[in-house]
């Protein structure tokens, strides 16, 4: 079947984690405009992925965090021009910016998204914010009660300091947790032991 032939096409997509979770999958049928899907299969072949994929990958971020970002109004940015904003503060009003934010932010993005802050909740919503908002990529790593929490920028040492502050006082506020913290120019790395 040719997509040039119709104007609508129909196309099958995987309802939001079913790909990481296992959980069972939903066929739908959607219609598109065939401009929509010509952008759609350019992008997959470039990709080296399938329409259905990347369908389904914009479906999941749409359901994991877009809805929500928009709602308590988060806002883009190019990397660049952030970074000069960031880099034009000076080492002390960071650390006050990232606290007062951290102490407040972590925990009602936390509650709004999952509707309860526990440590998976908390950690799942850090997890959810690095891998769509552009600041940077988290790692996270448990032996059941150790953490280790890594974030990777390209963003300087200013973000560093930034991030150290905001997640030490997010910790602090909503788990109750002291984290080790230590700073590099594109990378945080924090460690904490829950009881």
């Amino acid at each position: 079947m040719c997509p040039q032939k119709f104007e609508n096409i129909i196309v099958w997509y995987i309802v939001s984690f079913a790909m990481k979770t296992n959980q069972k999958t939903i066929t739908r049928t959607i219609r598109l405009p065939s401009r929509i899907d010509n952008i759609l299969q350019k992008d997959a072949k470039e990709k080296r992925t399938t329409v259905n994929s990347l369908i389904s990958s914009a479906l999941t971020k749409y359901a994991e965090w877009d809805r929500y970002a928009e709602s308590i109004g988060f806002i883009s940015l190019q990397r660049n021009e952030f970074k000069l904003i960031i880099d034009s503060l000076d080492d002390e009003k960071i650390k006050r910016i990232a606290e007062e934010t951290g102490s407040r932010i972590a925990k009602e993005l936390t509650m709004f998204i999952f509707k309860k802050v526990t440590l998976d909740t908390f950690l799942s919503m850090n997890s959810l914010w690095f891998r769509y908002s552009g600041h940077g990529t988290a790692e996270i790593e448990t032996d059941e009660r150790n953490y280790t929490i890594v974030i990777h920028h390209e963003l300087g040492r200013k973000w560093s300091t930034y991030v150290a502050h905001f997640a030490s006082q997010a910790l602090k506020s909503t788990l109750g947790v002291v984290p080790k913290i230590n700073i590099t120019e594109y990378s945080v790395v924090f460690e904490f032991f829950v009881p």
